[in-house]
């Protein structure tokens, strides 16, 4: 058990936790380009990164204490997962009030951003203002490393964590230009096209609110 605790300390992946380790100790710049290789070779992927975080968790959480949200938490849960799944994607991980999910395609992160959001709408006109969930979305496109179905890395994971967290609103989906590039998506004219700088990173998006394409669009 302690050989294993040693070699899993990032992930619980016991292979890639192992080459990192390796890849930690090298120094000659041929083995650390040969290691780096090895790595990509072996859980690299490409894919739309989806990101999702629940709006107002620390102003709610203030307000009305964090069991509270903790049980909005559990409730968007349970319609999260389903909804990942039936639009062909891998939900990773959900940490605290976010979800981190992994789709091969553009089009099936945002159609599973709209479902969601709409099975939320849904479920709000149950209950009052204080249990209403939102939820915001970011979503990337690019290369990452996939460690099995519990964890991803690489510059979408960063980008799309910048979106949902940072900078969408409740129920808005807000997504790369490059990984509109991949979609098939039209987007309408009336979407703005923004551009963001966060940590000195360049991030050119659309702002996707929910309501504003039909998903015969998506098609």
């Amino acid at each position: 058990m302690a050989d294993d605790l040693h070699l899993n300390p990032l992930t619980g992946h016991g292979e890639f936790d192992r080459l990192i380790a390796e890849f930690s100790e090298l120094r000659d710049a041929e083995a650390i380009e040969s290691a780096r290789q090895a790595v990509w070779e072996k859980f690299g992927a490409e894919g739309a990164v989806f990101i999702s975080d629940m709006a107002s968790f620390s102003s709610t959480s203030r307000k009305i204490g964090v069991c509270h949200f903790l049980k909005l938490i559990h409730r968007a849960r349970q319609m999260i997962a389903p909804l990942i799944a039936q639009n062909n994607g891998l939900l990773l991980k959900c940490d605290a009030d976010n979800c981190y999910a992994f789709f091969e395609s553009t089009d099936d992160a945002i159609r599973a951003s709209f479902d969601i959001n709409a099975e939320l709408f849904r479920h709000n006109d149950e209950f009052s203002l204080t249990e209403q969930i939102y939820l915001s979305v970011g979503i990337d496109y690019g290369r990452v490393l996939l460690i099995g179905d519990k964890e991803f890395f690489g510059d979408p994971v960063n980008t799309a964590s910048k979106l949902g967290e940072d900078l969408a609103i409740k129920a808005e989906t807000l997504v790369t230009k490059r990984a509109l590039e991949q979609a098939t998506l039209k987007v309408p004219e009336t979407a703005e096209r923004m551009v963001a700088r966060i940590s000195e990173i360049e991030i050119k998006y659309v702002r996707l609110p929910m309501m504003e394409i039909e998903r015969n669009e998506l098609e």
